[in-house]
């Protein structure tokens, strides 16, 4: 069986490497962008299966980057995972936020800090 590819875009570093090294001892190949422009086209140049991408970013928001990496026909059907540090009570509105989003919405999204559990689960759901 091949290996599994991720690309992380989170504009911090700790969070990248964080998540990455886990994904990595769980047998995942990752690349990854502290920059969401960097991180787009490490998705676009060779397109992974699956796309970790956080909400909260100054100069482009994860939801631009989504679209951005929707639009694009090499990685227009890579699964994106929305991660976000909205606080809980905050998910259904989120949710409702994201559903007007239809021709670009995520795959999933998960709550920071993120349950490695969870990780694993989603990830293994959407490839």
């Amino acid at each position: 069986m091949a290996t599994k590819t991720a690309v992380i875009i989170d504009d911090e570093p700790d969070i990248t490497t964080y998540v990455g090294t886990f994904l990595s001892d769980n047998g995942w190949s990752v690349r990854s962008a502290n920059d969401p422009n960097e991180g787009i086209a490490l998705a676009q140049s060779e397109p992974p299966d699956v796309v970790l991408l956080d909400v909260m970013m100054p100069e482009r928001g994860g939801l631009s980057t989504l679209i951005a990496l929707r639009k694009d026909e090499r990685t227009a059907k890579v699964p994106v995972v929305l991660v976000t540090g909205i606080q809980e009570s905050l998910k259904s509105d989120f949710g409702d936020f994201l559903d007007r989003f239809k021709n670009y919405h995520p795959d999933a999204y998960l709550q920071k800090p993120i349950e490695e559990a969870k990780l694993l689960q989603t990830l293994d759901s959407l490839t």
